[in-house]
């Protein structure tokens, strides 16, 4: 009702629509500015505004893209570990005498240093005489074909090798079965020792992770084998232009050393961790340049292991047309390994070491010749292990070596000195041996 009063009044006194139009009020831009309102603009922005918006979006995702980075970048820890670290007892639990030899049954010395090595490790020994996974592995004695376990027959054979009081016993039930260890390896032919050592410790992992195959690896990885013989190498490439850093963590079973222009052992782990650049042909393509740069590469031991293995690489196969070169010149080592020069910075580990083993390759060739070893027992001595026979040496003789293996186990008391931090990554664990 009120609406048509009005509309009639207006046109009553000449306001029709066509005159109302008419006399509507244009607007024209100011030149002048609005000196309060730009004072404002600087000092506030419109929750509402385009251009905001766009900038604080792309601001967030720059900043996630960075916190993915830098998550990536970062070891990852494992949600469950499988067994404790901090279980290992790195001494021996007993003083034990010497054991025995191992009679060659035909070529298989390369088999016969590699398991007394094993068996003079002081945390796996510990483990395999107290029969921890035997008396809970179910598997050879519940299975109608009697299938193969590494553990079990390691714990065997160390517990005959130590305990027989014999000169010298047949390692004949791991010989018998080492296509089981490693298929394409035989009796009567010569194999290579370190080969054979890791296919030994695969074995043994396969054991110990049984019914666990559909874990994550850094859970598998937590297992009762590789918390004695594991580490992580951590490869580092920065680039030179915004000098991000690109971090990638490896599993390490054993340290593989070019020797090549090397007189010692230290002197090639310092060439292991020399940095290396990216350049010309060889540039590296940086994930925040989004272009190929010139970078630097560093691989550093990130985290240290319990028992240090170091592989010499003294088989050259570039030096002969059948692949057999070898380097036979003497690396000197010492008894006791620092390997705080060659960790990652981030890491404060006090990773010191003392010789127990050293294996020896003997000959012209990795296809011939004849393996040996050294072997520090529970009471502090030294002996040569040369398959059947068995003979106290001094440390003296065993630093003369020309050592293709070396096997150092980390000092306790270097660890106890990081007990809080080391403490607190197995506190969550899903079971124990």
């Amino acid at each position: 009702m009120k609406t048509a009063k009005i509309d009639s009044s207006l046109i009553k006194h000449g306001n029709d629509s066509f005159t109302l139009k008419q006399r509507r009020i244009r607007l024209n831009l100011t030149s002048r500015p609005d000196r309060p309102q730009e004072i404002l603009k600087k000092k506030h922005s419109p929750i509402n505004n385009s251009e905001s918006l766009k900038h604080k979006l792309a601001k967030s995702s720059h900043n996630n893209s960075e916190t993915n980075e830098d998550l990536e970048n970062e070891f990852q820890k494992p949600a469950h570990t499988l067994y404790r670290k901090d279980k290992l007892n790195l001494s021996w639990n007993n003083v034990l005498s010497i054991g025995s030899g191992l009679r060659n049954l035909g070529n298989t010395c390369f088999l016969n240093s590699v398991l007394q090595c094993l068996t003079y490790t002081p945390p796996l020994t510990n483990i395999l005489l107290a029969s921890e996974h035997g008396r809970k592995c179910n598997y050879q004695r519940n299975s109608k074909n009697q299938q193969f376990c590494m553990m079990c027959e390691l714990e065997k054979h160390v517990a005959m090798a130590l305990g027989s009081g014999k000169g010298s016993v047949v390692p004949r039930s791991i010989a018998s079965r080492i296509k089981n260890i490693a298929k394409h390896m035989r009796i009567g032919r010569q194999e290579d020792a370190h080969e054979f050592l890791r296919f030994v410790i695969e074995g043994l992992q396969n054991s110990v992770l049984r019914g666990y195959e559909k874990l994550d690896n850094r859970i598998k990885e937590t297992n009762m084998i590789y918390q004695i013989f594991g580490g992580y190498l951590r490869s580092q490439v920065k680039c030179l232009e915004c000098k991000y850093n690109s971090n990638t963590y490896d599993p390490c079973l054993d340290i593989s050393l070019d020797i090549k222009g090397c007189d010692s052992v230290k002197r090639a782990l310092e060439l292991f961790v020399k940095p290396e650049i990216l350049s010309k042909g060889n540039k590296y393509k940086c994930s925040r340049c989004k272009k190929l740069t010139n970078a630097q590469k560093q691989i550093t031991i990130y985290q240290a292991p319990m028992v240090l293995t170091i592989q010499l690489k003294r088989f050259d196969f570039t030096r002969s047309f059948y692949g057999g070169g070898k380097i036979g010149k003497i690396v000197s080592f010492d008894e006791v390994l620092n390997l705080n020069p060659y960790m990652s910075k981030s890491q404060h580990e006090n990773a010191i070491y003392h010789l127990y083993a050293v294996l020896v390759h003997y000959g012209g060739s990795c296809n011939s010749g004849h393996y040996y070893c050294f072997v520090k027992n529970s009471n502090g001595n030294w002996y040569e292990m040369n398959d059947s026979s068995v003979s106290q040496v001094s440390i003296k003789t065993v630093l003369r070596q020309p050592a293709y293996l070396l096997f150092y186990v980390r000092d306790p008391s270097s660890i106890k000195t990081n007990s809080t931090k080391i403490n607190v990554n197995f506190n969550n664990f899903i079971i124990s041996y």
